[in-house]
């Protein structure tokens, strides 16, 4: 369990280095901001849809937001009681949707560079569930976010096994992370040449391992510790709705 700890010691993670410096011109602070972006563009994207945005608006939106994030200064405003990088963004691009930017930046759709680079039809694919679900705008970016973090972490769990050549092992016990009561250990044992009882070890630590790894994406995207574990909790309220 992370414990209490002053926001001057937190580790140096992405957003708190962003949280950190108060600006984007720092080379450090930059490519913190941009990693960030390329990674929670999606949920930015499944709330536009969900705001009433078609495919081509949304893509255009998010990439024009994210390219003006990195050529303002508006972080010198953010604080850690603003810890949440997923909501600094948000209402980021809330304030983008109503500004005279926005407008003006609707009128020449497709001008300037894009800090993110990734087709409409990409897009619909990867956030088609939340579209489809009925959810709010808001609902769908949290949605959106929980699914991206839950994601990273199952890949990452992959890519572990696979550098310790144990990706059979791996795919084989992968239903498991999905939670299930009752997983059939007895098949698993066999397709693996294992006891059962070895399986119930290997389950145990393949979830345990894949807590760890989404507690450590969702440390990236907040500025203290008690955030991690607010944070936490809000991300597995959220995939359990």
């Amino acid at each position: 369990m992370i414990g209490s700890q002053r926001h001057a010691d937190f580790p140096a993670t992405q957003w708190s280095i962003i949280l950190r410096a108060g600006n984007a011109t720092t080379a450090p602070t930059r490519e913190a901001l941009e990693e960030l972006c390329r990674i929670y563009w999606p949920p930015l994207y499944a709330f536009l849809r969900r705001n009433g945005s078609d495919p081509h608006e949304a893509k255009d939106i998010v990439q024009g937001f994210l390219a003006r994030l990195l050529e303002r200064n508006d972080l010198e405003a953010v604080g850690p009681e603003r810890g949440r990088f997923r909501s600094y963004l948000l209402a980021g691009l809330r304030n983008f949707l109503v500004s005279e930017v926005r407008r003006d930046f609707a009128q020449k759709r497709g001008g300037g560079t894009a800090l993110v680079s990734f087709d409409s039809a990409d897009a619909e694919s990867l956030c088609s569930g939340v579209i489809a679900a009925g959810l709010s705008p808001d609902q769908a970016f949290d949605r959106r976010w929980a699914e991206t973090i839950l994601e990273r972490a199952v890949e990452a769990l992959r890519q572990e096994h696979f550098a310790r050549g144990k990706s059979e092992l791996f795919e084989v016990l992968k239903p498991s992370l999905a939670g299930d009561s009752a997983p059939n250990h007895a098949s698993w044992a066999h397709q693996l040449g294992m006891t059962p009882g070895a399986v119930t070890v290997a389950v145990h630590r393949l979830r345990a391992r894949l807590r760890e790894l989404v507690r450590l994406d969702v440390a990236q995207t907040v500025g203290t510790y008690e955030g991690v574990e607010e944070e936490m909790r809000n991300l597995l309220a959220i995939l359990s709705r």
